[in-house]
């Protein structure tokens, strides 16, 4: 047993023989093969080692992405991460001899962290990260104590990007989004402002205010989501756009509150926000939820309204900006 035996089994499917064998030979059951949506990860421990395998659906990873449907209405998983090594079990671990060869272990100190991860460290307030590619779609990551001056948890993962606005977002069947324009809008203000990295060619095509060619557009170009890697490297992008995606607001440093949750957006651009707040406080209703859902379906923009959308958009990242300035 090696770390290079885990590294192997990451990204697999929870059907995957191999997978399936080496939980066989640890004696730790069968790996899951599906998870539920609302279950979101399923793990499994393997108590002799102190080491934890988990499995997930929702990938943030081009390999792994979209989901897929599995069994009895789950989604295929695959294995997510293994943890390596954690300071909270109590037991004295005992791993077979040469298991951490040629990798730093859990006695590594930080000069030792810093030659194998070649420098690449995140500092934060109580903990300093390091990450090391272990192959295109796998990394090391090892998080250490600089107050105790140790190594305090380390796994191997899947690399993740960061995702902004999921397929589900574009899902026109998706019957939770009863808004579904907005997430097409929020893509115009994206390629209006240049955001998105995409060719000279492609920005030079242009792109129609028109809600279907917008979905053609984000299927064809975008791989139909936002994530960080096909984003400008621009941090208050990045905030403004993380804000339309919750209904929390952004502060300014002046104390200033910005509402960017494209939802809301898309209401105020209508003039019907007044309208949609009389119905969402309306505790009398037999209906509360369907007439809520109801509402919002039925908010359509005219093509100035989606204007007024864009706009907002483009008038807050200059107010961020400013305020990072």
């Amino acid at each position: 047993m090696h770390v290079s035996d885990l590294v192997s089994l990451i990204g697999a499917k929870g059907s995957a023989p191999q997978l399936v064998d080496w939980f066989e030979q640890l004696g730790i059951g069968k790996p899951p093969v599906s998870v539920t949506a609302n279950q979101g990860t399923k793990s499994v421990k393997d108590k002799r080692h102190e080491m934890e395998y988990y499995f997930g659906f929702d990938i943030i990873n081009a390999r792994f992405y979209p989901p897929v449907g599995g069994p009895r209405g789950g989604l295929l998983c695959h294995l997510q991460s293994v943890l390596l090594f954690s300071r909270k079990p109590k037991g004295n671990v005992t791993l077979p001899t040469g298991f951490w060869d040629g990798f730093v272990g859990p006695d590594a100190g930080f000069d030792e962290c810093m030659t194998f991860f070649d420098g690449n460290v995140d500092t934060y307030t109580d903990t300093q990260l390091f990450q090391k590619p272990l192959g295109d779609d796998v990394e090391l990551k090892l998080w250490f104590c600089p107050r105790k001056q140790r190594v305090e948890t380390m796994q191997v993962s899947i690399v993740q990007d960061r995702q902004f606005m999921g397929h589900h977002e574009f899902d026109q069947a998706n019957a939770h989004n009863t808004v579904k324009p907005a997430a097409a809008l929020v893509v115009k203000w994206l390629f209006d402002g240049r955001h998105l990295r995409l060719s000279d060619e492609i920005y030079a095509n242009g792109l129609a205010d028109e809600h279907a060619g917008i979905l053609e557009f984000v299927r064809q170009h975008l791989n139909g989501h936002v994530w960080a890697s096909q984003l400008k490297d621009d941090q208050v992008l990045r905030q403004v756009l993380s804000h339309t995606q919750a209904s929390r607001p952004l502060k300014l440093s002046n104390g200033e509150s910005l509402e960017l949750f494209a939802q809301t957006l898309y209401l105020r651009a209508a003039g019907a926000w007044d309208a949609y707040q009389a119905i969402y406080n309306d505790d009398a209703l037999d209906d509360w939820a369907g007439s809520v859902d109801r509402f919002r379906e039925s908010v359509v923009l005219d093509a100035g309204q989606r204007k007024v959308f864009v706009g907002m958009l483009h008038d807050a990242y200059r107010l961020v900006a400013a305020d990072k300035a």
